[in-house]
């Protein structure tokens, strides 16, 4: 739930990253309220399954703006441009986003970030030159 508020939060940050399930969850949320918001509209105006009823649509609506500032920094993450979205509008092109949104975010900073993903509470990575707690021993990576 926190990623689905964040990506509410978010609806206009087109800046950053934002790891797999910052953007999985919310998709994930979108389409689960879209079928119960279809099920509602279907029982209120007696609609068929197969037609989009009123509150689905305002949703949808709504969710253009953070769910593409979410997809635009899904991409990012992987190190692409949020423009690849447009690759939508080719329907092929869904192949090719899906596999992007899948795949692993950069690990080290990009054009467009420091790699969300945080090691420690303090939001820092360990790595070569952090190499965390070492009264407890060795960290292996």
């Amino acid at each position: 739930m926190k990623h689905y508020l964040e990506a509410w939060r978010r609806y206009t940050d087109f800046q950053g990253r934002s790891t797999r399930p910052n953007f999985w969850w919310p998709f994930l949320l979108t389409v689960l309220i879209g079928l119960v918001l279809g099920g509602v509209s279907a029982t209120i105006w007696s609609l068929d399954s197969d037609k989009l009823g009123p509150l689905e649509s305002i949703y949808m609506l709504a969710w253009i703006c953070p769910g593409l500032a979410l997809g635009a920094r899904r991409l990012q993450d992987t190190g692409r441009s949020g423009w690849w979205q447009l690759l939508a509008l080719t329907g092929i092109g869904n192949f090719v986003l899906f596999f992007w949104a899948c795949s692993p975010g950069d690990a080290e900073t990009n054009a467009w970030g420091p790699a969300p993903h945080s090691g420690t509470a303090t939001g820092t990575q360990p790595g070569r030159d952090d190499a965390g707690p070492t009264a407890t021993g060795p960290i292996i990576y």
